[in-house]
């Protein structure tokens, strides 16, 4: 066989192998990339999962230190007077400027630590404000930060919160979550929450057992527009005894402290104005049914006082225009026991503006009433305790006067606690017959954070606000 078939044969297979070589080099190096690729990417994957769980373990260590927070101030406040609780953020309360602690896992090993730092509450606030800083020590640069509020809900958390039976009649508009440790009949329109304390009870209205809360109007969605919610737990007014208490000697030390007015006056009459002060009058002569003042003394002028706080050892009528101030007015008989101090309104209580500057708050031993002689259009702002008699308008009829037994609207604007059943209209036998034809409840937003000087909370301290700020 010629060998230049060989060569050719030869040089064929040559060019092949020169050929292929261009394409195993351009595939060798495109598997590499791939390959390259995706271990960057498998590792890229592991170090933002391991990054994941640092900022879980972060973050559960940060919540860690708010739960023990949390634990700190129950322990330390819960069931304290307001001199106790003052005693301890004047003094020096956990968390401020900072504090840090350890964080140790189930087995006891400490794998973090977390830092609190504190924002003790304003005056006449409960909020508590912490900031809760948690790490793992794998990796102290990763941290998460928690930020909450715990605050002790006070009785101007509701825009009506009662201990006894409640019915609220057609007519009756309310802004605001309603609660009742007794049961509630409610015809009118609830725009927040209504709960009771009981499951069932005996409506005095109907003789029949009925719902914690229901209506008697064909149907209840349009009535309950945020729904209902019993059997819940009661709220104790037995508690407010204790922080009138404080207020009187509060009151006595730094505010305005008005003794019992003597056995030939009738209380007191007050009138708010608006550039700060407020003026006090001895009541010489006051209607036994009707509250009215028929004639009064002038008594003092008196600067609203920075504690906010005018105890009054009698009676009192309170009427006028607050602006720029924060106050509580409480009236109590804590020398002889014996009389049950009432608030008596006829004219508007009002507040200059509606930003939160202005903060009333009214707490009657006896009940708070609405007098006979009462504006047509009566406009009350602020937050109303009657402690163990009730809010109302008592029962008037033609003879007492054709004019005034009969009244249009009335409007607070605010919240109300009431020992006993409240009311400022009358139902004689199915049709309106004494007090205000119209009820407008409405629920006053600044009282959540922005209460009365010294007004009661209950106990506990509760968390309020959360949120994962890093």
């Amino acid at each position: 066989m010629d060998n230049s078939f060989f060569q050719n044969q030869f040089c064929q297979k040559k060019n092949q192998r020169g050929s292929i070589l261009p394409l195993v080099l351009i595939f060798g190096s495109f598997f590499l990339t791939i390959f390259t690729s995706l271990l960057f990417y498998v590792y890229g994957q592991r170090h933002l999962s391991v990054k994941k769980i640092q900022r879980e373990e972060a973050f559960n260590i940060a919540e860690a230190g708010i739960e023990m927070y949390h634990w700190h101030i129950i322990t330390e406040l819960d069931g304290k007077t307001a001199e106790v609780v003052s005693d301890y953020w004047n003094g020096t309360p956990l968390g401020i400027p900072f504090y840090e602690r350890e964080y140790k896992d189930p087995q006891g090993t400490a794998v973090g630590k977390f830092k609190l730092e504190a924002t003790k509450p304003e005056e006449g606030s409960t909020v508590v404000k912490i900031r809760s800083t948690g790490w793992h020590y794998n990796n102290p640069e990763v941290k998460r930060i928690i930020e909450v509020e715990f605050k002790k809900p006070a009785w101007s958390d509701y825009a009506v919160l009662a201990n006894d039976i409640m019915r609220f009649g057609e007519g009756t508009e309310v802004w605001g979550a309603i609660h009742s440790n007794g049961g509630i009949r409610f015809d009118g329109i609830a725009h927040n929450l209504v709960s009771s304390s009981e499951e069932t009870y005996w409506d005095p209205d109907t003789s029949h057992w009925r719902d914690g809360v229901w209506t008697s109007q064909p149907d209840p969605n349009q009535v309950f527009l945020a729904g209902t919610k019993y059997p819940v737990a009661e709220t104790d007014f037995v508690g407010v005894t204790s922080d009138l208490k404080e207020i009187k000697e509060a009151a006595q030390v730094e505010g305005v402290y008005l003794p019992y007015a003597g056995s030939s006056k009738d209380g007191y009459d007050l009138e708010l104005k608006e550039n700060g002060t407020f003026d006090v009058y001895k009541v010489t002569s006051r209607g036994y049914s009707s509250h009215h003042v028929y004639s009064r003394s002038f008594y003092q002028n008196f600067s609203f006082p920075s504690n906010g706080l005018i105890f009054i050892e009698d009676d009192a009528t309170v009427r006028g225009t607050l602006n720029d101030t924060k106050v509580t007015i409480a009236c109590a008989d804590l020398i002889s026991g014996s009389n049950q101090r009432n608030i008596y309104i006829e004219n508007d209580i009002q507040y200059a503006s509606y930003d939160g500057t202005e903060i009333l708050g009214l707490i009657a031993q006896g009940s708070i009433k609405i007098g006979l002689f009462s504006e047509n259009d009566l406009r009350i702002d602020g937050a109303l305790i009657a402690q163990n008699g009730s809010v109302r308008r008592d029962y008037y009829s033609f003879w007492d006067s054709f004019t005034y037994y009969k009244r249009d609207t009335i409007t607070v604007y605010g919240a109300m606690a009431t020992h006993n059943r409240y009311g400022f209209s009358w139902d004689c036998s199915g049709y309106y017959c004494s007090g205000y034809e119209n009820r407008n409840i409405n629920y006053d937003g600044e009282l959540i954070y922005n209460i009365p000087p010294f007004f009661p909370n209950q106990d506990s301290y509760k968390l309020d606000k959360w949120e994962d700020v890093q």
